[in-house]
């Protein structure tokens, strides 16, 4: 039976982290190693809370200096050692059998690398505010995950939350390191779905808690665009998806398309609705212009300034 590193990451929030410790602590899977890491510089005041809300070993890290969340979440996976790997963020939940249902699928096949639970998204307080499809086949080739996701075709509404394979995760370089964190999930797990398979279950669930800073709202929208242009630049210099596009140019084109589409589709929603209000029509020009040159969203620009509106996606 393999080893599971759970990893949860702290930086300076402890409102919740009690009950993603304890979710951890229900787990029916024996063979759990908990890895909690402070990038906040706490003190003795995260090991505190760890002990009062686990009641099995665990095993704690701190960062001597804060350093940058994507640098501390790529910490996780170098440092674990289970053979399987979770990064659990401190205000989210997953089922009791969450660990022992997707070990089961990884180990029914060694090319999966990825496999993800039931999704739900919940508020603040934990009511329902929408879940993934319960049709979702059990299997996808890379190229079938990624048509999915961005087409939003099985309603999945994050992916920063799966089981893999640690050792994979580490050979392909962790998450990419943009600068706001914003698309360095998307980048581990277009890397992951290359060449390989994708599996997904119905019988254990990951809660996704979605309030204003969990969804981003505290970004001001240059510095999403600055992390935007970098997972568009990623598409096209990242060695693992280099040596893929050789390998496999028509798949890999068919899939880079709809990656960039989804990129600008999502920057273009959130620039015509969470900064609609927020910036004055300088600033907001000022961030329309700030992507790189896609003609479809330009397009979408033009048309929205010379019908004096504003894009959408």
């Amino acid at each position: 039976m393999k080893l599971v590193t759970v990893a949860i990451p702290v930086y300076r929030r402890f409102d919740l982290l009690p009950n993603v410790l304890r979710c951890v602590d229900r787990q029916d899977y024996p063979h759990v190693e908990l890895l909690v890491s402070d990038n906040g510089v706490n003190g003795s005041r995260v090991p505190e809370i760890v002990r009062e809300n686990y009641s099995r070993p665990f095993r704690f890290r701190s960062n001597p200096v804060t350093v940058p969340m994507v640098a501390h979440f790529n910490q996780l996976p170098r440092e674990a050692s289970g053979q399987y790997f979770v990064m659990l963020c401190d205000d989210d939940e997953i089922s009791p059998n969450y660990i022992s249902d997707l070990v089961g699928i990884l180990d029914s096949d060694p090319r999966i690398s990825a496999a993800f639970g039931h999704e739900e998204i919940v508020d603040f307080s934990g009511h329902i505010l929408h879940t993934s499809s319960a049709d979702v086949p059990p299997l996808m080739t890379g190229d079938e995950f990624i048509r999915a996701w961005c087409t939003y075709r099985y309603r999945f509404g994050t992916w920063v939350t799966f089981l893999g394979r640690t050792q994979n995760i580490r050979d392909l370089g962790g998450m990419p390191e943009f600068t706001y964190g914003t698309h360095s999930d998307d980048g581990l797990l277009v890397k992951l779905s290359l060449g390989r398979l994708i599996a997904f279950s119905q019988g254990s669930t990951f809660r996704k808690r979605k309030y204003s800073e969990s969804a981003g709202r505290s970004m001001s929208c240059l510095n999403l665009a600055d992390d935007t242009r970098k997972f568009l630049r990623f598409l096209e210099t990242d060695p693992c998806v280099r040596e893929f596009s050789k390998t496999q140019p028509r798949q890999w084109a068919e899939s880079k398309d709809l990656l960039i589409k989804m990129t600008w589709e999502t920057y273009a929603g959130r620039l015509n609705t969470m900064y609609r209000e927020q910036l004055s029509g300088i600033r907001w020009l000022r961030a329309a212009f700030a992507m790189p040159f896609i003609p479809s969203y330009y397009r979408q620009v033009l048309r929205a300034m010379l019908g004096g509106l504003r894009p959408s996606a």
